[in-house]
């Protein structure tokens, strides 16, 4: 999973995933519809970041896995502070990070039921930040997706 995950991110490989989507839509559709999940809402890459890359690859793998299970995606969440790569970082250099890190898109959210999606999960710092912006604005439910589990070295 390594060398895929490094193709897709850093390599320009976005064909990758419909693949991970394939084989996600076929691992969570029934847990989506008992958890009446309403939209899809990738999390945010800073906007200089995902210009120098090309595109985010948590939105991409987003529009595959909502093709693929039949809901929209939405981009609620915009990322407002440049953080340094997570990669390096502990657990708790991770969470001081990404304080104050996003913000909602626009006015609330509409959704009840979200499907935060993500490309790895490592110690759940993004994702426990993003969902919080989330919650606060008025979701009821905030269910996180990874395409895969990373190891934190340090």
């Amino acid at each position: 999973m390594r060398p895929a995950m490094y193709r897709f991110k850093y390599s320009n490989r976005r064909d990758y995933a419909r693949i991970f989507a394939r084989h996600g839509g076929e691992m969570l559709r029934r847990w989506v519809w008992s958890n009446d999940i309403e939209v899809i809402v990738p999390v945010p890459m800073y906007e200089k970041k995902k210009r120098k890359r090309g595109y985010n690859q948590a939105e991409v793998f987003a529009r595959a896995l909502g093709e693929n299970l039949g809901l929209p995606v939405v981009d609620l969440v915009e990322r407002k502070k440049d953080t340094v790569p997570q990669k390096g970082l502990n657990a708790y250099e991770r969470r001081e990070n990404l304080k104050n890190a996003f913000k909602i898109k626009g006015n609330g959210v509409q959704f009840r039921h979200i499907m935060l999606v993500d490309d790895i999960y490592t110690t759940g710092s993004t994702m426990d930040h993003v969902a919080e912006v989330l919650l606060s604005q008025g979701a009821e439910d905030v269910y996180a997706v990874y395409i895969c589990v990373g190891l934190d070295d340090r």
